[in-house]
């Protein structure tokens, strides 16, 4: 007997490095895995490769997604559009492919004419699907003529963003909440940092976390980067992991949190609170 398993997975990308799905068959690989398309920019290129070890098919859709207030990214059913979405902008070609292993396809993303928008951010994300694959992964060794044949089906969605005129955004470090638990680690402890957003486009940035402490010797805690915050999302939350050396004690002292921006205009403080501890 011979019972397939077909589990999609589905990853979402908001950062600026290739990151690879693998599916123990055909494989999935997109670069970049961020859009921005501003200043006048028309169109840009997204390379599709298989980086797995049989033929895959893909195909290639625009959706929409919203984000909620602690980061999580969640698909509109079809149909539904966002407030801000960018589908009506974009074209695409090719619109499906097949890729032998290591084999690549390079996606041309158009923008079409955005003269009559108003001005800020407009954002949708490309959708690759892996719709089939050659090759199925044999689940260990067939015992008394019995297997199990799994063949998951990778979904990868990067974000689109369309800029048109003049943009503005303001994030501001509003409190953090330090807890001794959580993760695979019970002892470890995080950090809850909340933030209120406005404006009329996203951003991408780092959160930094640095204790100081009694006699004012600083020593870095965290360094998470890739945060992004939407467009329409007033508030937004994130769980910082710390990472705390000998000799460090966390229960005196001062946390300084900061968002520093990620975006092309350089690495530089957005906001900043500092907590008593």
């Amino acid at each position: 007997m011979n019972n397939k398993i077909l589990p999609w997975v589905i990853c979402f990308f908001l950062g600026l490095t290739p990151i690879q799905a693998y599916a123990g068959n055909a494989g999935l690989l997109l670069s970049p895995t961020r859009i921005v398309l501003e200043n006048g920019s028309r169109y840009v290129t997204v390379t599709v490769r298989n980086t797995g070890d049989a033929t895959g098919r893909y195909r290639i859709e625009i959706v929409d997604a919203v984000m909620g207030e602690n980061g999580g990214i969640k698909l509109l059913p079809e149909g539904q559009r966002d407030e801000f979405s960018a589908a009506d902008l974009l074209s695409f070609s090719p619109g499906s492919m097949t890729l032998k292993p290591n084999e690549s396809q390079v996606v041309r993303l158009l923008v079409k004419n955005k003269k009559k928008l108003s001005d800020g951010e407009y954002r949708s994300h490309m959708q690759v699907k892996m719709t089939e694959s050659d090759l199925d992964q044999l689940g260990g060794a067939a015992a008394q003529g019995t297997s199990i044949a799994i063949k998951a089906k990778i979904s990868t969605v990067i974000p689109v963003i369309v800029r048109r005129g003049q943009t503005a955004f303001a994030v501001t470090v509003d409190d953090a909440k330090l807890a001794i638990g959580g993760g695979d680690n019970k002892l470890a402890p995080e950090l809850t940092v909340g933030m209120s957003f406005s404006g009329n486009r996203s951003v991408l940035g780092d959160i930094k976390v640095t204790h100081i402490a009694p006699d004012g010797k600083e020593t870095q805690l965290a360094f998470m980067q890739g945060i992004a915050i939407y467009r329409g999302v007033a508030k937004r939350t994130q769980i910082v992991p710390l990472t705390v050396p000998d000799g460090v004690n966390v229960h005196s002292g001062q946390l300084r949190i900061a968002f520093m921006s990620q975006e092309k205009e350089g690495r530089h403080v957005l906001s900043e609170k500092i907590v008593t501890l």
